[in-house]
């Protein structure tokens, strides 16, 4: 399947590592950029490897945190 030099290649290997950590921290980076209400259920579920397509499905459709916006105040100068 993989060619012997291709195999014995630790750059490829250091390749398969990087795509597979990525892959397996993906959930919490979805949490994260949607910004998920659960965040720390989607973190604690993404440990377990077992847990991890259940973090996936998490991070996708828990609702988003709701933003609260604070009034504008201007600053005061010369105080």
């Amino acid at each position: 399947m993989i060619p012997g030099a291709v195999a014995d290649s630790w750059f490829f290997w250091l390749a398969i590592i990087g795509v597979v950590a990525g892959v397996y921290i993906l959930p919490t980076v979805i949490g994260i950029a949607r910004q998920a209400e659960g965040l720390g259920w989607v973190i604690c579920l993404n440990v377990i490897p077992v847990g991890w397509p259940a973090a996936l499905i998490l991070a996708c459709l828990m609702p988003r945190r709701e933003i609260s916006h604070a009034p504008h105040r201007p600053r005061q100068r010369g105080r």
